[in-house]
């Protein structure tokens, strides 16, 4: 049986390698490019796939896939916004995803970046690089105890990060159209969005990047904030209309942002992937605002996390070999 896994890290290579040794009799195929109608070839003869990128899965991929019998792509990450459903079923191709790799892991660094934005170290660390210690000790923090934070989705990690808020003496509020579990004693669940973003003096998303959500931040919703708030988007870049974040950044109403996953990402991916400087200028305009810190779409990205994508997306493949049923499927 043979498997070729796409847009392979040097990191995945050694739990691949890993994997490889206990399952001799599988023939794996690792390449580090991301998977298209281009190079699907590579992957003929093969039971399946495992991939993981920003860039499209379109139609032209499914429909070469069909035709050289590659029945099942395994994508190692959760978010499916880049997948072209519709042609998918068209062709016959089965997708699964790993819809939870690491919770504790973006659970963390969004407290990280609440603590970094909290304490004003992005305007902290510019001040002190050009010798302007006098000025930054000027710069008055806030403590994480003293907010209210609001958490936009309450799944696995929206349900973690907001324990750890807690734990840190936060008053917590969240809002999940779909929750319908018990409320925990320790926090507030709001009827609609409008309300908890009224309440919230930090705000941080944990919903998909499906139609519905899409800018789930706009202008009128950021305009409900309490003045001075902070944002922070691990999830999908098109929660947030970036121009309304920026304009709302610019003129004071926006304390500052810490935005992980940017709404053009698929636009600057292809500078990034050939270290090439990213022009996009909505991203040129959040990098120089002193309140913003942008990170390179690495919340999940721990040791643990990445295991766990390998693992589950190879154990996919497996079931399928096995049964002709994907442990973790999706369709939409």
């Amino acid at each position: 049986m043979k498997i070729t896994a796409y847009g392979v890290s040097t990191e995945e290579q050694r739990i691949f390698e890993k994997w490889q040794a206990t399952h001799p009799d599988v023939t794996l195929q690792l390449l580090p490019d991301w998977l298209t109608a281009a190079n699907v070839d590579l992957a003929a003869g093969s039971l399946g796939i495992s991939a993981f990128q920003t860039g499209q899965y379109d139609a032209a991929l499914f429909e070469k896939m069909a035709r050289l019998q590659i029945p099942v792509l395994a994508i190692r990450n959760v978010g499916t916004d880049n997948i072209d459903f519709p042609a998918a079923a068209q062709a016959g191709i089965q997708i699964s995803n790993v819809p939870s790799y690491s919770p504790a892991g973006i659970a963390e660094y969004v407290v990280a970046l609440a603590l970094q934005l909290l304490r004003r170290l992005p305007e902290v660390t510019t001040l002190v690089a050009a010798d302007q210690l006098l000025t930054a000790r000027g710069l008055t923090g806030r403590e994480l105890s003293r907010q209210t934070v609001g958490v936009v989705g309450f799944g696995h990690i929206g349900q973690l990060t907001a324990k750890l808020f807690h734990q840190m003496g936060a008053r917590v509020l969240a809002y999940d159209a779909y929750y319908h579990g018990a409320e925990p004693t320790w926090l507030r669940l709001m009827p609609d969005l409008p309300s908890l973003l009224a309440e919230s003096n930090l705000v941080t998303l944990h919903v998909p990047g499906v139609p519905a959500n899409h800018h789930l931040l706009n202008a009128t919703n950021l305009a409900l904030l309490p003045a001075e708030a902070l944002v922070i988007n691990t999830a999908r870049g098109n929660l947030i209309d970036t121009p309304a974040l920026i304009a709302a950044l610019k003129k004071g109403a926006l304390g500052g942002a810490a935005i992980d996953t940017f709404e053009r990402e698929d636009q600057i991916e292809p500078a990034v992937q050939q270290q090439r400087p990213i022009t996009d200028p909505l991203y040129r305009e959040l990098l120089a605002l002193p309140n913003v810190l942008v990170t390179p779409h690495i919340a999940y990205h721990t040791n643990v996390a990445v295991e766990n994508m390998v693992q589950d997306s190879l154990a996919n493949l497996l079931a399928y070999a096995s049964n002709g049923q994907l442990q973790t499927p999706v369709t939409h």
